[in-house]
């Protein structure tokens, strides 16, 4: 379909942009404009289901979501929500689009126009893990989260990761903590590379050096979250306070903090990330950094939405703001 409607446009002098509000029906087209490329495409044959309803003026109304991560992560329960409140107010159904293939052959347009979406929200992804080269260039609004891709039709929404894991840094050392270790999530996920470097930031501020054997990788989990604090527990020199990429992988931490028989604030402090509903419920409560998780489902909606309504608007890129919580896993250094 990418290739074809690419014809269409350089047939009739417009751009891809053009010719995909034409096929849905928008008004901001100019009727010469319209009438041209509609000529273009009885012409060219070129009739996509999606473009079989717009032609007799009518929009699907429809915006799809790729996502990786699961329906029933908390994570992704928060961010829904908040895509409600907005779809709601905006006349806009959502249709799941996880169901796809890993292979390099899969492609995102041509499974957004089978379901007639008119834009997609795209979620936990990495930027090599896909072929998102073909969506972008397709001209379809599109708007990533957590990952900062801002070109042509799309653009991005994310929390403050590293201004948030820089803050988290201060706030320990203001605890006189100086053996801070950090726990990854995903090594090649945006917001964990952000969160690193965060952590490096508020490190080098404080005139503290950066070491290697502080950083253990995970990948968001509570699995990995143990398995990574055991191993800052072996080591010969183990830290006073860790800050962990999610809140889940907090929870392992904690766990095995517990079972190598030390204690959680007085022998170590445990910073989350996310401020999931667990975070609150442990005991003790996880100190942790919030993210405003439904704001950014809202307003990835709405700025789909301005993209969808406005072809000369440029890429979207939107910063939210978090907030540390302290709670009772973060104390005063005692070593």
């Amino acid at each position: 379909m990418a290739t074809k409607i690419r014809d269409v446009a350089k047939a009739a002098g417009v751009s891809v942009a053009t010719v995909s509000k034409v096929l849905n029906g928008y008004t901001t087209v100019n009727e010469n404009t319209k009438e041209r490329v509609l000529q273009f495409v009885k012409d060219m044959q070129f009739y996509p289901n999606s473009a079989a309803r717009s032609l007799v003026g009518r929009r699907s109304m429809t915006i799809g979501i790729f996502l990786t991560t699961s329906l029933a992560h908390p994570f992704f329960n928060q961010i829904l929500s908040g895509m409600e409140q907005a779809l709601k107010s905006k006349g806009y159904d959502l249709i799941y689009l996880a169901q796809f293939s890993r292979s390099k052959d899969y492609s995102f347009v041509r499974h957004c126009q089978s379901r007639n979406a008119e834009g997609v929200v795209v979620f936990g992804f990495q930027r090599e893990e896909m072929n998102f080269d073909e969506l972008i260039r397709s001209g379809i609004p599109t708007v990533f989260i957590d990952l900062d891709v801002k070109q042509g039709r799309a653009g991005y929404i994310s929390s403050d990761n590293e201004a948030a894991t820089e803050r988290t840094v201060q706030y320990l050392i203001g605890l006189h903590h100086h053996k801070i270790s950090f726990l990854s999530g995903d090594k090649e996920a945006y917001a964990s590379k952000q969160r690193l470097q965060g952590y490096r930031i508020g490190l080098e501020r404080a005139n503290i050096p950066y070491r290697e054997d502080y950083i253990a990788d995970g990948d968001f989990t509570r699995e990995t979250g143990y398995l990574a604090m055991k191993t800052l527990l072996a080591l010969p020199e183990p830290p006073t306070a860790v800050i962990c990429c999610s809140d889940l992988s907090a929870v392992g931490a904690l766990d095995a903090i517990h079972d190598a028989g030390l204690s959680v604030p007085e022998d170590i402090s445990v910073i989350g990330f996310d401020d999931i509903e667990i975070a609150s419920v442990i005991r003790p409560a996880l100190t942790t950094v919030r993210q405003n998780m439904t704001m950014i489902g809202r307003r990835s909606i709405e700025l789909l939405d301005e993209l969808i309504n406005d072809d000369a608007l440029p890429p979207p890129e939107e910063i939210v703001p978090t907030e540390l919580v302290i709670r009772g896993t973060s104390a005063i250094a005692k070593r």
